[in-house]
């Protein structure tokens, strides 16, 4: 693959629209996002990141932002990229564009907030690398929660605190009320990256909807 736009693209998560908020004219099939079921309510798009310059607010001073493209089958057909192919592409570009991967486990459960520094951490559900590695470091089954699009917090279904744990990060990030005194500062997000209540569980490769306990 030579196409240098093609190491631009990244996975955007997101949660399926409800059919009475969805576009009343739909766009041509050239120009629809291209979109892959992922698990429960969950899909994947893609886009091209793109970097551009923004003023500071109330000053001169310049810094470094982000906008996306979300790649139809029109992209697809200009770079040479099959649609089928864009799933592995964008999980490897995300890695590559954001190698500061860090983690912060729970001192006192099994669970363990993952964070890219800059965003799109729900697009790691794609990294299998990454998974197979993650999952060794817990027991029984991966499970996920992924409540918003910059949010990816992990344990196992051998360990009842740590999914415990997930579901109140859950809460947390969906919680309509402002910060509770001792809240997690890393849950502050906002509303346009909800994605999920559901917690997921990884089990021989593929992600389904863990059920409520």
């Amino acid at each position: 693959m030579t196409e240098p736009r093609a190491s631009l693209i990244v996975p955007l998560m997101k949660a399926r629209v409800p059919a009475e908020v969805q576009l009343e004219f739909p766009l041509p099939p050239a120009e629809e996002p291209i979109r892959d079921p992922f698990a429960g309510d969950l899909y994947v798009t893609y886009a091209l990141e793109l970097a551009e310059e923004q003023g500071a607010l109330g000053s001169g001073a310049l810094g470094p932002a982000r906008r996306y493209e979300h790649i139809a089958r029109r992209h697809c057909d200009e770079m040479d990229i099959p649609p089928q192919d864009l799933r592995r592409q964008a999980a490897i570009n995300l890695r590559n564009r954001r190698p500061d991967l860090t983690y912060s486990w729970y001192p006192d459960v099994r669970a363990v907030t993952v964070s890219l520094g800059e965003g799109l951490e729900s697009g790691l559900l794609l990294d299998d690398g990454f998974l197979d590695k993650l999952a060794q470091d817990v027991e029984g089954d991966l499970v996920v929660a992924a409540p918003a699009r910059d949010v990816f917090v992990a344990s196992g279904t051998g360990h009842p605190d740590g999914v415990d744990r997930l579901r109140w990060a859950v809460g947390q990030v969906w919680s309509e009320e402002q910060p509770a005194e001792g809240s997690d500062p890393s849950f502050d997000v906002s509303a346009g990256n909800l994605l999920t209540r559901d917690l997921l569980v990884r089990r021989n490769g593929a992600w389904e909807v863990l059920a409520a306990a």
